[in-house]
């Protein structure tokens, strides 16, 4: 390679680590614990995994790089722990998501509001007239 050609890779390089430094500015600038006390807990959680695997990952390639089998290191456990924890808030994720689609039954609900209001009706009617008025009469709705 030319070094006229490595000029612009280079170019792009910092470019590009002066975005991924605006971008981790905010973690950065406080302890990590800072940063996540400001966050919702599922985001606490995912902050929490994604810093777990990045060092974890960072620890994995160090060891790859050095020529020692990192599968048979307990690193490489390690990043199977902490993928387990990636999938488990994946599916509290698709949860929440599920419970937001679900709709309500309206004729199943307005059955259920009526016959309650029915059998309300007949405990008062019983109670001030000292009459008993059947639950099911139309004569109440």
């Amino acid at each position: 390679m030319d070094t006229i050609d490595q000029v612009p890779l280079l170019e792009a390089l910092d470019e590009d680590i002066d975005g991924l430094e605006e971008a981790l500015a905010p973690l950065t600038k406080g302890t990590l614990v800072d940063a996540a006390s400001r966050l919702p807990l599922l985001d606490k959680a995912q902050l929490y995994v994604l810093v777990t695997y990045a060092v974890e990952t960072i620890l994995f390639s160090h060891l790859r790089l050095n020529g020692i089998n990192a599968k048979e290191h307990a690193v490489f456990s390690e990043l199977t722990r902490v993928k387990q924890y990636f999938e488990k808030i994946q599916n509290v994720e698709n949860a929440g998501s599920k419970r937001e689609s679900l709709s309500v039954d309206k004729a199943a609900a307005r059955r259920i509001v009526r016959h309650a209001l029915v059998s309300n009706l007949s405990v008062l009617l019983v109670t001030s007239t000292g009459k008993f008025a059947p639950s099911g009469s139309g004569a109440l709705l």
